[in-house]
């Protein structure tokens, strides 16, 4: 059975671009075992990635065709949760999700006609505006259903 990795913590982030990599492949963008890779990815070790090394995972996963950079991508949002520990109404969290939603459809459809509408610059501009705001309605979910407090159950 697959262990599971707690969200938003950099142990899931190491998952993800293993999933691209490999836990060889990554071994030898570090300059390390397999078995360290594995332990860094396990967060019942006490081992944890640097910064400097997560940079070039993720450079690694860009290189390699993968979508994002898993590393950046979590810490970014861990930061940006870090001080979201209230707890909202049930009310509250209904209207975020209607909100994403609503947000994250548009992006789609704008992002469709972006990609339709291949050259306009107005199109991509609209559809970025409207991915940012996606971003920003999904990350408010998270923030509200306790993502900070997650990240310090485990790094």
């Amino acid at each position: 059975m697959t262990k599971r990795r707690p969200p938003l913590t950099f142990f899931a982030a190491l998952v993800r671009a293993v999933e691209l990599l490999g836990y060889d492949g990554i071994a030898q963008i570090l300059g390390c075992s397999e078995s360290l890779v594995r332990k860094l990815s396990d967060p019942d070790t006490e081992r944890e990635i640097s910064l400097r090394n997560a940079r070039r995972i993720d450079e690694a996963y860009q290189r390699a065709g993968g979508d994002g950079a898993p590393f950046l991508e979590c810490y970014a949002l861990q930061l940006e949760l870090a001080g979201s520990d209230l707890r909202p109404s049930q009310a509250d969290l209904l209207a975020a999700v209607g909100a994403a939603a609503k947000e994250t459809g548009e992006a789609v459809a704008f992002a469709l006609k972006a990609i339709e509408n291949e050259g306009c610059d107005l199109s991509r501009a609209q559809a970025l505006r409207e991915i940012e705001e996606g971003i920003a309605s999904l990350t408010g979910i998270a923030a509200k259903l306790g993502g900070a407090g997650m990240m310090e159950k485990r790094g």
